[in-house]
């Protein structure tokens, strides 16, 4: 069982833009089976201004079980059978390193509250999800090309999460949506050498743990959001997270400002061992501060995410 650490630091915000930009927050679930939504005022989110510059930020977030969908709708990889404890684990990082990769105050244009939800890339064994094929439904490609034939389950989840892998008689295809035409959902097959975890918008990869989708008439593709909360937490590989996420994705029910999906790659926002899962991001109660990064800062973290990219020392596909 990993033992929760907390800690906390001071935080230099630049003058607020996002206030300028609207006095609401639309938050629709992205991954939620019921009608709950809702609005939040900036005026109730703790927008911080310059002269907050001695406020501390508490990097503590909510460790609640997720919420936001039904676990048996969407199959996952054998490694989420595991139900460990639900406590994060943060590395112990101090504030002399913290202070290092910090952005300037030149280098912030904003800052308020966002409310999470986790999405990821689904596995599907089509020897193991079986149904009639009276109710199997059919996956088009480019000009309304038949690509695979799949339970619906499968593929409902495939359309609201974007991307999924299908194996069908020993053979894996990656699969992510080209376009929706006429309400139907078109797919091509992903190159699993450039971009392993699936596409966002465009040619841009998905960066698994370090990617979110956001409403793009208000993000832009490619903008860096940081999000203290997050500097420590142990992702899969080992490695802790600094905090920085770069928007690479959009999303039908990511609507409104502070509205982020955080990606979590092959592991289920549902699964307990999901880091994401544990500090709340899965929870559509959580709130936490993020700030916008522009500048030579978010350059920095584009380089260091080989954005549009993924880095080149990812975890390989297995």
């Amino acid at each position: 069982m990993l033992a929760k650490r907390l800690f906390t630091f001071s935080v230099v915000v630049a003058t607020m833009a996002l206030a300028a930009c609207g006095n609401v927050d639309q938050f629709t679930a992205n991954n939620t089976l019921d009608s709950e939504s809702g609005q939040v005022s900036l005026r109730d989110q703790s927008v911080h201004s310059a002269l907050d510059t001695n406020e501390e930020w508490e990097s503590t977030l909510p460790t609640q079980k997720a919420t936001v969908g039904d676990p048996e709708d969407f199959p996952a990889p054998a490694s989420a059978e595991a139900e460990p404890d639900a406590t994060p684990s943060h590395g112990t990082i101090n504030e002399e390193q913290v202070a290092l990769d910090r952005p300037a105050a030149k280098d912030v244009v904003g800052s308020a509250k966002l409310k999470p939800t986790v999405y990821y890339f689904p596995i599907f064994d089509t020897e193991k999800t079986t149904c009639p094929d009276s109710q199997k439904v059919t996956l088009y490609g480019q000009g309304g090309k038949t690509i695979i034939r799949v339970c619906k389950k499968i593929s409902d989840a495939c359309g609201l999460q974007g991307s999924c892998s299908i194996k069908k008689n020993g053979k894996i295809r990656l699969l992510n949506i080209l376009a929706r035409i006429k309400g139907q959902n078109r797919y091509f097959e992903i190159d699993r050498e450039e971009c392993k975890y699936g596409y966002g918008v465009r040619t841009v990869c998905l960066d698994p743990f370090h990617t979110l989708a956001a409403d793009l008439t208000i993000y832009k593709i490619g903008e860096v959001i940081y999000v203290p909360s997050v500097i420590g937490l142990i992702l899969p590989d080992g490695t802790m997270h600094d905090g920085y996420f770069i928007i690479r994705d959009k999303g039908s029910g990511i609507m409104g400002r502070g509205r982020f999906d955080f990606y979590s790659g092959f592991m289920p926002w549902y699964d307990k061992t999901n880091p994401f899962n544990k500090i709340g991001l899965a929870d559509k109660n959580t709130e936490v501060p993020y700030m916008r990064i522009t500048g030579s800062k978010a350059k920095e973290i584009q380089v260091r995410r080989n954005y549009p990219s993924i880095p080149k020392d990812n975890q390989p596909l297995k």
